[in-house]
């Protein structure tokens, strides 16, 4: 269900596209200091962008050069440096994935999240020691949206509320962010959960009618047209938080991502497939 929020590169200045991927490596590289080089697989696109978020809110710091772990014929290239933004994001990376693959195991007994999970139980367990308040928020609203789908409840807006909850509450504790950013930011990552979920959820219309999983927008019969409607509507609202945070870095980047990323990854996710049923 991660890994939605990344920027449209085609429309990304070279700089832009190098500071993006400077984070993307900065992010895996603390991932595999704080929690061993077996956690980096599970590095995501979503809290890359958490971590360039949390950063601008101050002067970025000049980024360090360096090679790749996973690849090691690759030449060096900059990479985001340590710094508080990349900790938390990396914590929240582990604990997101944790419960996604234990969710997976619990759906859909699918053995390779079976053995994600038990590879990540060491780091999960230190990510909650080091982020309680972080982890009891995940666990939380993950149960809430257990519940909501063993119901099978014929309504897009309480599932996507949930994960919304979710994604407001990785924010709510945050470093780096000023206390007048904080109600924006909070509303406008509530936001984007709704459309992660939204858009996931459409995605998997096909998956879930041939397993007989849940998914709101067939419960609910909902058209392309009206499913459109919501993931736009949530877009906007998340925009609206975004506009009245006071960024100091990346600006360039992050309208990229939040303006012209997430809305071509929706029109994308709206084209009508050949042999679609819904």
């Amino acid at each position: 269900m991660f890994g939605y929020i990344r920027p449209l590169e085609c429309e990304l200045k070279v700089r832009d596209l190098a500071l993006y991927r400077a984070y993307y490596c900065g992010l895996c590289k603390t991932i595999g200091r704080r929690y061993g080089q077996g956690a980096r697989a599970v590095l995501n696109y979503d809290c890359t962008f958490l971590a360039i978020l949390l950063s601008a809110f101050s002067k970025a710091p000049q980024c360090e050069t360096g090679g790749c772990f996973a690849k090691p014929y690759r030449a060096k290239r900059p990479i985001a440096p340590p710094q508080a933004a990349l900790d938390y994001a990396a914590d929240a990376n582990v604990l997101l994935a944790y419960h996604q693959q234990a969710d997976d195991w619990n759906d859909e007994r699918k053995a390779t999240a079976l053995a994600s999970k038990l590879l990540l139980e060491p780091a999960m367990r230190t990510a909650k020691k080091e982020r309680p308040e972080l982890a009891e928020t995940i666990v939380r609203q993950i149960g809430r949206l257990s519940e909501v789908e063993r119901e099978k409840t014929a309504c897009t807006d309480v599932p996507a509320d949930a994960f919304g909850t979710l994604m407001r509450g990785i924010v709510h504790q945050a470093p780096e962010v000023p206390q007048q950013d904080r109600a924006p930011l909070e509303w406008m990552f509530y936001n984007l959960g709704r459309w992660i979920y939204l858009i996931d959820a459409w995605e998997d219309r096909a998956k879930d009618e041939k397993r007989g999983g849940f998914n709101p927008f067939l419960l609910a019969g909902m058209s392309r047209e009206e499913a459109a409607f919501l993931l736009h509507v949530s877009l906007t609202e998340a925009e609206k938080g975004y506009d009245l945070l006071s960024i100091v870095s990346h600006k360039d980047l992050l309208d990229n991502i939040m303006r012209l990323g997430c809305r071509h990854r929706t029109r994308e996710a709206m084209k009508e497939k050949q042999h679609e049923s819904v």
